[in-house]
């Protein structure tokens, strides 16, 4: 069965131009296709595994690129559009427990951000402890903590900015992206 695009509503994200968003969807799409087309490749080569097994062994390596390429650019997308609303309830309550404030949050995970080289900087919940942790991820597929749930995504390779912001202004790109946050959407992903 193909994966197909998602929708997501991103007029006027404060400090995201809607031209950034047009390409940076793009990408996304391409991601997509990835995902459908490494899918098809492995279907096909499965009718001789032993003969095929490298092809389908690096095809099975891309795939997970590709895969969470496409799955942390839906996450990034629909956890934007808020407009510097306020979080409440338990999400709120287990970051201020873990972080002391949101403000603490914010300020951390912008330093996680600000890292050098691209990924995405990421909170994730441990259900195992009900504990939350910022994390930083390069590529799509390294470092993604095993049994934790993304609760919230910031992209931080330059294709997420470059269209209205340098280099040297990344911060600026995060501010606008920390100021956007639907939080409603991230507390849902908490209460699953």
């Amino acid at each position: 069965m193909p994966y197909i695009e998602q929708s997501f509503n991103l007029q006027s994200i404060n400090g995201i131009s809607e031209k950034q968003m047009e390409i940076h969807l793009k990408l996304y799409a391409g991601y997509v296709k990835n995902v459908n087309d490494i899918s098809t490749k492995i279907d096909e080569l499965r009718e001789d595994t032993g003969k095929n097994l490298i092809a389908i062994s690096e095809l099975t390596r891309r795939y997970a690129f590709e895969w969470n390429g496409m799955r942390l650019h839906e996450l990034y997308f629909s956890n934007l559009g808020g407009k510097d609303e306020a979080i409440e309830g338990e999400l709120a309550n287990l970051i201020t427990k873990q972080f002391s404030s949101i403000e603490a949050w914010k300020k951390e995970i912008k330093a996680i951000a600000m890292m050098r080289g691209t990924g995405w900087a990421l909170l994730v919940l441990d259900q195992s402890t009900n504990t939350l942790k910022n994390i930083w991820i390069s590529d799509h597929e390294v470092g993604h903590l095993a049994g934790c749930d993304v609760l919230f995504a910031l992209d931080v390779w330059e294709h997420a900015y470059l269209i209205d912001y340098i280099p040297a202004q990344r911060t600026d790109y995060i501010d606008a992206v920390l100021a956007n946050i639907h939080w409603a959407t991230v507390e849902n992903r908490f209460m699953k």
